[in-house]
């Protein structure tokens, strides 16, 4: 197999250097080239080139899941359907935990997981031109991830949300919301709305949509309702979630389609797996199948 590594060497927290040659060195037998990315886009626009041209059988990500994002945008815009390689160096990594791959890296593991070959076809949703692997969200999501200062997340990781979290909750409104869910159409008033296609949310651990599944043809949406004691009720709602007793509240909302448009009264911003992007109204369809991806 001859392989392009994209390389995004700001990921994580660990040293570039050592990650590198540690990433040359285990997966040497299977490189075709390196990319380094130096900023925000290099990885798509490489991605896209090596789906272009008849050079390369697989493409390599040693990233997080921005960086995942960016080659994923890639590869689907590109000619050439090509399988991908994940090499989790990320803060989060939560589609490698999706995927059932170590999230801590082992190079070992992951050089013998390529040469196995073994892929799988994982749906993937499109947000207007977008695409995104794991979740968009609206509202009060898109406002933390704005929040978080990129040297702050380098330098202490995911407590960076966390404290980014604390801002935007003591800052957040409501928005009167319109969902049309395939045919049908959903009024509310909510701080928050995630069209999921996996289960995990930020880290692994934490399952915003328990049943949704990078396979299974839907996308799921959760709809955080303005409760009656507004930021409160709402903090409520996601301690909940921490102990994966949101859905019991009724003012989460839990639906499945594969069609969804999102409207909004104001427009609220949108981001896409952990990455802003744009503001509502906004269409969302699901690609089944569309990504192949190695696992082990």
């Amino acid at each position: 197999m001859k392989s392009l590594l994209i390389v995004n060497p700001a990921a994580g927290q660990g040293k570039p250097s050592e990650s590198m040659e540690a990433l040359s060195s285990a997966l040497r037998p299977l490189l075709g080239g390196v990319f380094v990315t130096q900023k925000h886009g290099d990885a798509e626009q490489a991605a896209r080139k090596a789906a272009d041209e008849d050079q390369y059988d697989a493409v390599l990500v040693a990233g997080g899941d921005g960086t995942v994002n960016e080659v994923i945008n890639g590869l689907l815009a590109g000619r050439t359907s090509l399988p991908l390689g994940l090499i989790p160096l990320g803060t989060q990594n939560v589609l490698a935990h999706e995927l059932g791959l170590p999230t801590t890296v082992s190079l070992s593991e992951t050089a013998e997981m390529l040469r196995g070959g073994k892929t799988r076809a994982i749906d993937i949703g499109l947000a207007g031109d977008r695409c995104f692997a794991l979740m968009a969200g609206f509202g009060f999501d898109a406002q933390v991830v704005r929040e978080v200062l990129r040297p702050v997340k380098d330098w202490i990781g995911p407590a960076a949300y966390a404290f980014a979290t604390v801002g935007a909750l003591a800052r957040c409104h409501s928005s009167s919301l319109t969902l049309t869910l395939d045919d049908e159409e959903i009024r509310s008033e909510a701080y928050l709305v995630v069209v999921a296609n996996a289960a995990s949310y930020a880290i692994g651990q934490i399952k915003l949509a328990p049943f949704a599944a990078l396979d299974d043809g839907w996308l799921d949406v959760c709809v955080f309702e303005k409760a009656p004691t507004r930021r409160f009720g709402f903090a409520g709602q996601l301690m909940a979630v921490l102990t994966r007793r949101h859905l019991r509240d009724p003012r989460v909302r839990y639906y499945r389609a594969r069609r969804i448009k999102i409207d909004s009264d104001p427009p609220i911003e949108g981001q896409l797996d952990g990455e802003t992007h744009g503001t509502t109204p906004l269409q969302i369809t699901l690609l089944p199948g569309a990504l192949s991806v190695f696992v082990p």
